[in-house]
Protein backbone atom coordinates (compact mmCIF):
# COMPACT_ATOMS: atom_id res chain seq x y z
CA UNK A 1 0.00 0.00 0.00
CA UNK A 2 1.53 3.44 -0.83
CA UNK A 3 0.87 6.26 1.20
CA UNK A 4 1.10 9.80 -0.27
CA UNK A 5 2.27 12.34 2.24
CA UNK A 6 1.14 15.91 1.76
CA UNK A 7 2.61 18.84 3.57
CA UNK A 8 -0.10 21.46 5.40
CA UNK A 9 2.47 23.87 5.48
CA UNK A 10 3.38 24.16 1.94
CA UNK A 11 2.69 27.75 0.36
CA UNK A 12 1.99 27.92 -3.20
CA UNK A 13 5.19 29.93 -4.62
CA UNK A 14 3.46 32.90 -6.56
CA UNK A 15 4.77 32.62 -10.13
CA UNK A 16 8.03 34.37 -11.55
CA UNK A 17 7.40 38.05 -13.55
CA UNK A 18 8.08 36.77 -17.11
CA UNK A 19 11.54 38.45 -18.42
CA UNK A 20 12.42 39.47 -21.30
CA UNK A 21 14.25 36.73 -22.41
CA UNK A 22 11.93 34.48 -21.69
CA UNK A 23 9.69 35.60 -23.99
CA UNK A 24 12.78 36.02 -26.97
CA UNK A 25 13.84 32.14 -25.92
CA UNK A 26 9.59 31.07 -26.16
CA UNK A 27 10.01 32.92 -29.42
CA UNK A 28 13.27 31.19 -30.76
CA UNK A 29 11.76 27.57 -29.74
CA UNK A 30 8.92 28.38 -32.03
CA UNK A 31 11.02 29.20 -35.14
CA UNK A 32 12.79 25.92 -34.44
CA UNK A 33 9.84 23.88 -34.58
CA UNK A 34 8.67 25.56 -37.61
CA UNK A 35 11.91 24.95 -39.72
CA UNK A 36 11.52 21.46 -38.62
CA UNK A 37 7.68 21.10 -39.28
CA UNK A 38 8.67 22.33 -42.98
CA UNK A 39 11.88 20.11 -43.00
CA UNK A 40 9.50 17.05 -42.08
CA UNK A 41 6.79 18.15 -44.34
CA UNK A 42 9.24 18.67 -47.56
CA UNK A 43 10.61 15.40 -46.95
CA UNK A 44 7.58 13.27 -46.55
CA UNK A 45 6.40 14.70 -49.93
CA UNK A 46 9.80 13.47 -51.92
CA UNK A 47 9.72 10.45 -49.99
CA UNK A 48 6.24 9.24 -51.30
CA UNK A 49 7.11 10.70 -54.31
CA UNK A 50 9.97 8.65 -54.29
CA UNK A 51 7.66 5.54 -53.05
CA UNK A 52 5.32 5.93 -56.10
CA UNK A 53 8.37 5.90 -58.52
CA UNK A 54 9.53 2.60 -57.17
CA UNK A 55 6.38 1.08 -57.39
CA UNK A 56 5.82 2.24 -60.96
CA UNK A 57 2.70 4.48 -60.22
CA UNK A 58 1.30 5.70 -63.67
CA UNK A 59 1.06 9.29 -65.01
CA UNK A 60 -2.30 9.72 -66.24
CA UNK A 61 -3.83 8.76 -63.01
CA UNK A 62 -4.58 12.54 -61.47
CA UNK A 63 -3.17 12.04 -57.68
CA UNK A 64 -0.04 10.83 -59.48
CA UNK A 65 0.09 13.46 -61.82
CA UNK A 66 -0.19 16.14 -59.11
CA UNK A 67 2.11 14.59 -56.38
CA UNK A 68 4.94 14.71 -59.05
CA UNK A 69 4.08 17.95 -60.22
CA UNK A 70 4.07 19.27 -56.54
CA UNK A 71 7.32 17.80 -55.54
CA UNK A 72 9.17 18.82 -59.56
CA UNK A 73 10.51 22.17 -58.04
CA UNK A 74 11.78 20.38 -54.87
CA UNK A 75 14.21 17.72 -57.30
CA UNK A 76 14.83 20.17 -59.52
CA UNK A 77 17.86 21.19 -58.01
CA UNK A 78 18.83 18.04 -57.86
CA UNK A 79 18.21 15.92 -61.74
CA UNK A 80 20.35 14.86 -63.39
CA UNK A 81 23.26 14.69 -60.71
CA UNK A 82 23.89 10.93 -61.49
CA UNK A 83 24.35 11.72 -64.91
CA UNK A 84 22.49 8.61 -66.71
CA UNK A 85 22.51 5.89 -64.29
CA UNK A 86 19.59 3.96 -65.98
CA UNK A 87 17.19 2.78 -62.85
CA UNK A 88 14.08 2.66 -64.83
CA UNK A 89 12.69 -0.94 -65.63
CA UNK A 90 10.51 -0.49 -69.18
CA UNK A 91 8.55 -3.61 -68.37
CA UNK A 92 6.60 -2.45 -65.00
CA UNK A 93 7.84 1.46 -64.93
CA UNK A 94 9.42 1.11 -61.72
CA UNK A 95 12.21 3.43 -61.19
CA UNK A 96 14.80 4.10 -58.24
CA UNK A 97 15.69 7.94 -58.16
CA UNK A 98 18.17 8.38 -56.15
CA UNK A 99 18.18 12.42 -56.66
CA UNK A 100 15.13 12.03 -54.20
CA UNK A 101 16.83 10.61 -51.41
CA UNK A 102 19.82 13.02 -51.83
CA UNK A 103 17.22 15.98 -51.71
CA UNK A 104 15.83 14.49 -48.57
CA UNK A 105 18.89 14.57 -46.93
CA UNK A 106 20.20 18.14 -48.23
CA UNK A 107 17.13 19.51 -46.97
CA UNK A 108 17.30 17.78 -43.77
CA UNK A 109 21.08 19.42 -43.16
CA UNK A 110 19.84 22.58 -44.75
CA UNK A 111 17.47 22.80 -41.72
CA UNK A 112 19.95 21.68 -39.15
CA UNK A 113 21.99 24.49 -40.06
CA UNK A 114 19.39 27.03 -39.90
CA UNK A 115 18.06 25.31 -36.47
CA UNK A 116 21.46 25.77 -35.28
CA UNK A 117 21.73 29.60 -36.26
CA UNK A 118 18.38 30.62 -34.56
CA UNK A 119 19.22 29.10 -31.82
CA UNK A 120 22.49 31.46 -31.52
CA UNK A 121 19.28 33.72 -30.16
CA UNK A 122 18.16 32.09 -27.78
CA UNK A 123 19.33 33.22 -24.49
CA UNK A 124 21.87 31.12 -22.70
CA UNK A 125 21.62 31.39 -18.51
CA UNK A 126 25.16 32.66 -17.24
CA UNK A 127 27.28 30.99 -14.41
CA UNK A 128 27.98 33.94 -11.76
Amino acid sequence: MVRTLERADRKERPEAPERSGDSRDRTVRKVEDFVWFLIAAVSILIFVRFILLLFGARTGVPFVDFWYNLTAPLIAPFAGMFGTIDTFNTYTGQRIEIESLVAIVIYALIGYLIVLGVRLFRREPRSE
